[in-house]
This record gives structure tokens, sequence and C-alpha cells, in this order.
């Protein structure tokens, strides 16, 4: 950004406490765009839960018109769905992918502009993120070459039928059909080409905030009533079907994290992170 901002908390300001998972502060210079931050690589129920409650937050203040979502870890936009709560059972998960969705619907369905600036790898649910939003900026390489892509399949879970929906919207059917079956993850590059990252020509992560910043002030600039009924009406049929397929979606995906495969693979993945953060 152009100055540094002073982060705060829409839905809440207290004294003398951790950092929140979830950040929100206005910006500085254009205080219509609001700047939501992640500070966590994995996305655990609590940060779901927060994200839910400060999003609701900015949808309450009218002087609110887009948001701009990012992060401000070490080449990392969001690492995806915390691992352990893969493995605290069929309840808790149910409970916890229902507070996805719901992170996903109140983006979706916003009123407000939103585009996602993501400044390093992008995987399974960081990617949902993104789609999440109308717009989707990205650095190449921030140090390390960033990635992005729904990898559900690769840590044995199929993709949900409303993700596989998304993702053919946004890019293609075909794109579908060739990647997700096989978890790719794609490079900044490769998404560009597909149509699942809109811009991704910058050389920093400054540059680039400061880029959508500049993006969303010109689309706010945009009959406001007009404006945000139009891309409801846009997003309108995908959000019913979203919607009316949630009990569905819980129960199949609850199931095959249950199943034997996902179980195996998931296992994996935390002794290697586990064993990671002990280097």
């Amino acid at each position: 950004m152009t100055r540094p901002m002073v982060v705060r908390s829409l839905a809440s300001l207290t004294n003398e406490q951790p950092i929140p998972a979830v950040k929100v502060a206005k910006h500085p210079e254009s205080p219509e765009v609001a700047i939501m931050t992640l500070t966590q690589s994995a996305f655990s129920h609590d940060t779901a839960k927060l994200m839910i409650k400060e999003w609701r937050a900015m949808e309450q203040d009218q002087s609110v018109r887009a948001v701009v979502l990012r992060s401000d870890l070490k080449s990392i936009f969001c690492a995806g769905i915390d691992f352990n709560e893969f493995m605290k059972g069929p309840e808790s998960f149910g409970n916890y992918w229902r507070s996805i969705r719901e992170v996903f619907d109140v983006i979706y369905s916003s009123r407000l502009n939103t585009a996602a600036a993501m400044h390093g790898h992008s995987l399974g649910l960081g990617c949902v993120l993104g789609m999440a939003c109308q717009d989707r900026f990205m650095v190449g390489n921030t140090p390390k070459p960033a990635t992005i892509g729904l990898n559900e399949v690769a840590v044995g879970v199929p993709v949900p039928h409303w993700l596989v929906e998304l993702f053919s919207q946004i890019t293609s059917r075909r794109h579908a059909e060739r990647l997700l079956p096989l978890g790719r993850i794609l490079s900044v590059q490769e998404a560009v080409q597909t149509g699942l990252v809109d811009k991704a020509d910058f050389s920093n992560q400054q540059e680039m905030e400061e880029f959508v910043v500049r993006y969303l002030v010109g689309r706010n600039k945009a009959p406001r009533i007009a404006q945000a009924e139009t891309m409801r009406v846009i997003r309108l049929n995908f959000l019913n079907f979203f919607r009316s397929s949630e009990e569905e979606d819980v129960a199949t995906i609850v199931r095959y994290v249950q199943e034997e495969e996902a179980q195996s693979v998931l296992k994996a993945q935390i002794a290697r992170l586990a064993e990671k953060s002990r280097r």
C-alpha cells in the first residue's frame, strides 16, 4: 500500500490481545476500500468463525464499497484447511465444513466489490477464497514461485460438486476435467492462461496491492445499487445451487474424509508437517 495501515477489527476493538487470525482495516487513502488480512497459514474452525464475523461487520458498514482479501504471511496466501480439523471425527468436521461453506457464501454473495490479492501459495481453501471473490490477482515470485489450485484429490478427498461447477465457470469444463481429477497445482503463469487468475505481472506484493486498491476504487465509481443488483443476478443461479445442496455436500465430504484412503493420506501429511516444524 502507499503508506502503512492502522489495522483494527471492525467487529470489535480491544487492547493487549494476541494478533487475531483475521484483521480488518480501511485503506488510509481510499477508506471505501477495506483490507481483510489473513495472518495464519492453516484455516482452523475458529479462523472461519472470525472471518464470517468480520465480513458481516464490513457488510453493515455502508461507507465500505469494496474489500481486498490478502495475507501478511511470507510466501503464502492461504495454505488451506487445517489438517487437524480432518481428524476430529465426523460430527466435528461436518460442523467445520458448514462454517467453511458460510465463509464462501458471505464472500460470494457480498454486496461489496471483492478482489483477492494473493502473494503466495493458494492451495485448496486458499484457491476457494480467491474463487469466491470477483477478481483474483497474484505475484509470481514471493520470494519463491507461487502456486494455486484445488488439490483435494491429492490428499484423498474428491472435489465437492459446487467447487467443480465454480471452477468450470471461471476456467472451462475442459480445464476442470484435465486438472481437478489429478489434484493438479498450477503455476501463476498457468493460472493466468486458464483464466483462474486475472492478472499477475507484478514485481512484488506492494505493487500488486496498490494496483488492486486502484482497481477497486475504479469499480466503486459505478452507481452503488445498480452495480450490486447486477452482480447479485450474475451470481444468483450458482448461489441457489450452492445453498440448496448443502446437506448433500456436507454428508458427502464427511463420508469421504472418513474413508481409509483419505485418512491414510491425511495422517501422512500431518506427520510430514510435524517433521518439517521440528527441523
